[in-house]
């Protein structure tokens, strides 16, 4: 019972949530170490039960370190439950992380102490206003008569179900291994596709690891196999069913 608990949250903070912070752009944070601090810092250290305790402390204050060695089974259900609410997005991790540095006696980045913010609404100097830098391809276009060439944007990224991402890191069978490859797949925007060597790389592995972990996927079509390819463009052999 413990063991697994301390599996699904080891996996979590340490696999799940940074990949999947990698596309979200309104998450304040990305590394595996941040996701444990501000989750510890609220369900250990009672930064905030939905409202702001009395005298909020780190959680470091009342728990010896390593957490995953000293939580309890019961504690150790809450900080999955709120990693699972934040890779959901059904709670605000930017609120979340900003009790957790003022717990710390810290601030959010961008945040500035009142005397280093400037009085009014001044305009800035215009002489000061720098022009934005033209590309030296737009320079050699625009010498060459020809019109600015648009970049194309990026697609959005897929659209996460939380009852999908809940399904696979809570899947029995699946290894964490497996779960980050799952979820990172997810990612790919909507007619688009991805190969096994970017996917790899992406999760700092091999493409032989990432088609096996891709093999016998009980999440098809939802997580769909069929967008990751190999590098010639063909279906590769990911040695699945």
């Amino acid at each position: 019972m413990v063991s697994d608990l301390t599996s699904r949250w080891t996996t979590l903070y340490t696999r799940t949530l940074p990949t999947l912070a990698r596309s979200q752009t309104t998450w304040p944070v990305r590394l595996d170490h941040c996701f444990a601090r501000i989750i510890l810092d609220t369900v250990i250290g009672n930064s905030t039960s939905i409202r702001l305790d009395e005298n909020p402390t780190p959680w470091t204050a009342k728990m010896k370190s390593p957490a995953v060695k000293n939580m309890s089974p019961q504690q150790l259900e809450a900080c999955i439950q709120l990693g699972e609410a934040i890779a959901e997005g059904s709670i605000d991790l930017v609120e979340l992380d900003r009790r957790s540095l003022t717990v710390r006696g810290k601030r959010l980045k961008g945040e500035k102490r009142k005397r280093d913010e400037v009085p009014g609404d001044a305009a800035p100097d215009a002489k000061k206003t720098k022009k934005p830098a033209r590309s030296r391809q737009g320079d050699i276009r625009a010498a060459m008569g020809a019109p600015p060439q648009c970049v194309p944007k990026s697609p959005p990224p897929a659209p996460i179900d939380p009852t999908l991402s809940s399904e696979i890191t809570s899947h029995a069978t699946l290894t964490p291994f497996r779960k980050t490859v799952l979820l990172a797949l997810r990612q790919v925007p909507l007619g688009s596709y991805t190969t096994y060597l970017a996917l790899s790389n992406h999760l700092s592995s091999s493409p032989r690891a990432v088609g096996n972990a891709l093999r016998n996927n009980p999440f098809a079509p939802r997580v769909p196999c069929h967008r990751v390819v190999a590098a010639d463009g063909g279906i590769g052999g990911f040695g699945g069913e």
